[in-house]
């Protein structure tokens, strides 16, 4: 290779490696946001776009991003952990945070000492967000980084894997929340359930402290995965329908906290009957199907009746379906009643019905299957040798018990008279 050729080279890296140097924010991930907040009399939400760059926590200076719409707000936030922020978030949202004293007996002694850092007085923000892909949620705090108001940093965070959790009913269950609190000793957990408009504490731990406050029973938390790992997740003994509603799991530190909420839905796989058992009839001959549908939660549920005719491949609905006030059973779960009325012929000999469910507890739905059978089709069937064989034994009682009154009636007296005074 020629001296000139090496040289133009080696310029060509450095130069290279001159632009990568000086233009760090070209590849930065970054993340788009929105900051809700209430202005005005009468007060309204007012929502201004956001563009979260992520940076390295070591460094306080960075590039502005080339590509900002106007008036959108740039944040350059780090993330300690290294693994909770991510630009694959399909939803975000800041609002602002309120540092402060939290009186609550498992709070308190975080704040004990009453003499709180400069950095409260400082602008402090919620983070909410989450991505669809794998339905991964974060609620973080996010604190000043040094003394420019755009660079901040994650100092609390609350993480689950789903915002939504379908449990069965009669089974154990874990609430998955995670927590993020870095070098920070003193915290504290708490759980809550919200339903109708009520709410109530399940469980709650000082962990500086080290003392569960709170716990009722059927509840647990793994304290050893706690403090190793911020595994805050909430055990339940055994799923009940008044378990259905929004837990909330919240973290404290002192003077912030963040909490995330996880929808949990019931639910219980129905038990269905067809009846009759054994579907016979004659030509001509009415028959009610009824489909009994029981312990099924949540109560939302559809019920069709089809019918697949001999010789056919496919089923069709059938019309005129009715169907009964559901139940409410003592577990809390329902019960129902579907009635479909069919009319015997020859033709429908071998035709199968069918009674169809859609409930949320089964992704395919469910169905029962009941084939029916015509008298005197194909030859004799067993419910005709059944009738026969009943209707000979009472011919047969009945011609018994006929000949033996005849007999007793045309008895001489002397012969019942020897007749009564015969050994056994």
């Amino acid at each position: 290779m020629m001296p000139s050729t090496i040289y133009k080279l080696s310029f060509l890296a450095a130069l290279a490696a001159v632009f990568l140097v000086a233009s760090p924010a070209h590849g930065a991930e970054t993340l788009s946001c929105r900051l809700v907040e209430e202005v005005g009399v009468p007060r309204t939400l007012q929502q201004t776009p956001v563009l979260l760059q992520f940076t390295d926590s070591t460094s306080l200076t960075t590039d502005y991003p080339e590509t900002v719409e106007p008036g959108t707000l740039v944040f350059y936030v780090s993330d300690p952990s290294g693994q909770l922020l991510s630009s694959e978030f399909t939803y975000c949202e800041l609002t602002y945070h309120l540092p402060q004293e939290v009186e609550l007996n498992w709070v308190r002694s975080l704040t004990r000492e009453k003499r709180s850092p400069p950095s409260l007085g400082k602008s402090w923000y919620s983070l909410s967000a989450k991505s669809d892909k794998d339905e991964k949620s974060v609620s973080a705090v996010l604190g000043p980084r040094g003394d420019q108001k755009d660079h901040l940093a994650v100092s609390l965070a609350v993480y689950s894997t789903s915002a939504l959790v379908n449990a069965v009913l009669g089974k154990p269950l874990s609430l998955s929340c995670g927590m993020w609190r870095g070098q920070q000793s003193r915290f504290a957990v708490e759980w809550r359930h919200r339903a109708l408009g009520n709410g109530k504490v399940l469980y709650a731990y000082d962990g500086w402290q080290d003392k569960v406050e709170e716990e009722l029973p059927g509840y647990r938390m793994n304290f050893s995965s706690l403090h190793k790992e911020g595994d805050v997740s909430l055990s339940l003994e055994k799923v009940d329908v008044k378990h259905q509603g929004t837990f909330l799991c919240t973290a404290y530190l002192p003077y912030v906290r963040a909490q995330r909420d996880i929808q949990l839905q019931v639910t219980a796989k129905p038990q269905i009957s067809l009846l009759p058992a054994r579907l016979f009839a004659r030509p001509g001959e009415e028959l009610t199907l009824s489909c009994e549908i029981s312990h099924f939660h949540p109560l939302e549920i559809s019920v069709d009746f089809l019918v697949q005719l001999p010789g056919e491949s496919q089923s069709s609905l059938l019309p005129g379906t009715s169907l009964s006030p559901h139940g409410h059973n003592q577990d809390g779960t329902y019960s129902i009643t579907a009635f479909q009325r069919i009319t015997a012929s020859h033709d429908l000999h071998g035709a199968r019905y069918s009674c169809r469910v859609n409930h949320a507890s089964a992704a395919n739905g469910m169905s029962r299957i009941q084939t029916l059978q015509i008298a005197g089709v194909s030859g004799s069937s067993l419910e005709d040798y059944m009738y026969l064989f009943l209707t000979a034994l009472f011919l047969y009682g009945f011609l018994s018990y006929v000949h033996r009154t005849a007999v007793s009636f045309f008895r001489t007296p002397k012969e019942a008279n020897d007749r009564k005074s015969k050994p056994e």
